[in-house]
């Protein structure tokens, strides 16, 4: 669902701040690699999120719900929305933490 929103132009580039946090447990298991350069065009920033990376590394590790906690910087609440795409526990998590920030929740849309 993620990929559809980015590939089919939801204007990311007329957005100030749109972020996809994509988790996986290492690279081997993180598909759409190859698109990251021509969504990160399109006006998308990537932040990749190993659960179990190899030593080579450096990027971010966790989960998602980590990163983004870690990350987070919401700078117009009231201007920001946010589509959840993944496990229950994430979803719930970064739901949670948005809220908190002042985001409405008629702007969070979920895959359950």
């Amino acid at each position: 669902p993620i990929r559809s929103l980015i590939e089919s132009g939801f204007s990311s580039k007329e957005r100030s701040d749109v972020r996809l946090y994509y988790g996986a447990r290492n690279l081997k298991r993180m598909a759409y690699q190859d698109k990251f350069k021509e969504w990160e065009s399109s006006g998308v920033k990537i932040v990749p999120v190993l659960s179990q990376p190899d030593g080579n590394w450096s990027g971010e590790t966790g989960y998602v719900q980590a990163a983004f906690s870690r990350a987070k910087k919401i700078f117009n609440p009231q201007g920001t929305g946010v589509v959840l795409c993944g496990q229950k526990q994430m979803a719930e998590e970064v739901t949670s933490i948005v809220l908190a920030e002042g985001v409405s929740s008629e702007k969070i849309l979920k895959n359950f």
